[in-house]
């Protein structure tokens, strides 16, 4: 009877251990769901920056990518901000700013503020990334 208690506790474990990780990634896959419906990125940020083994440029560049494609740009530019403000020198950082610049300027300066576009665009590391995806094989967060 003790093997089977100890076996059940150690199954209960084991499982926990395989699912806790995907339990962050519907966390945040539910926050990206929330900032399209509800063009709200706080909870997205919240559990990005909860996850300490997250990849921030990569996992930005995918909501971002999906917001931008989907035309809601003003959502998008409140995470291109997020994402400037935790790492503004990752190539995929600088690409999604230099692209907000080229094709909404105007959004881009009413969100983003001269001043803040100053301090976090760098049109050399801009040069570097086109957003390609990870098809360059030079930067792991354009993946």
């Amino acid at each position: 009877m003790n093997t089977m208690y100890i076996i059940g506790i150690v199954g209960v474990l084991l499982i926990a251990a395989l699912l806790f990780p995907k339990l962050k990634g519907n966390a945040i896959q539910k926050a990206i769901v929330h900032a399209r419906k509800e063009h709200d990125v706080k909870p997205f940020i919240a559990a990005v920056d909860e996850d300490s083994t997250a990849d921030v440029p990569t996992i930005y560049n995918s909501a971002i990518k999906s917001l931008w494609d989907s035309y809601d740009r003003e959502t998008a530019t409140d995470l291109i901000k997020a994402l400037l403000e935790r790492n503004d020198t990752a190539p995929i950082s600088q690409f999604w700013i230099k692209t907000l610049l080229e094709v909404e300027p105007e959004i881009a300066r009413k969100q983003l503020g001269e001043v803040f576009i100053q301090e976090h665009y760098n049109e050399g590391i801009a040069a570097q990334c086109g957003g390609c995806g990870g098809s360059c094989k030079k930067c792991k967060s354009c993946k």
